[in-house]
């Protein structure tokens, strides 16, 4: 196996599925900052909360719900197994991951991944 195959067989990020079960690939959306939310989502479009946004969404419930509404997967940097995040990621049967800590420092806008989300576990890959 060459080092390029070997690389897409391990996990880059780990972090806690919270809702839905399941493989997606797409791409990677990063939102830092509110104002990062203002935009048109493509259906392959992962989006990767930062840690900084945990205190935005927990005043406004509403723009989470919103988020999840137009897309399948949202990865967040914070949240916990039991709260608003999962909550709101299984009403809407998305895939919510939670806790997967710098996330926002090892993707990138427009990077290719995969994830593989499981009942407590999800695994996140490079795709090239």
């Amino acid at each position: 196996m060459s080092k390029k195959e070997d690389a897409s067989h391990f996990p880059i990020l780990r972090g806690e599925s919270v809702s839905e079960s399941g493989e997606f690939s797409g791409t990677a959306r990063l939102v830092c900052k509110p104002e990062d939310l203002d935009r048109e989502w493509a259906a392959d479009d992962i989006i990767v909360l930062g840690d900084d946004l945990e205190s935005f969404f927990t005043e406004n419930p509403k723009a989470l719900a919103d988020l999840f509404k137009t897309v399948s997967v949202v990865i967040a940097e914070f949240g916990e197994s039991l709260g608003l995040f999962a909550t709101i990621a299984t009403e809407h049967t998305a895939i919510g991951v939670v806790s997967v800590r710098d996330a926002t420092h090892v993707l990138e806008n427009g990077m290719h991944i995969r994830l593989e989300a499981t009942e407590n576990q999800c695994d996140i890959f490079f795709i090239d």
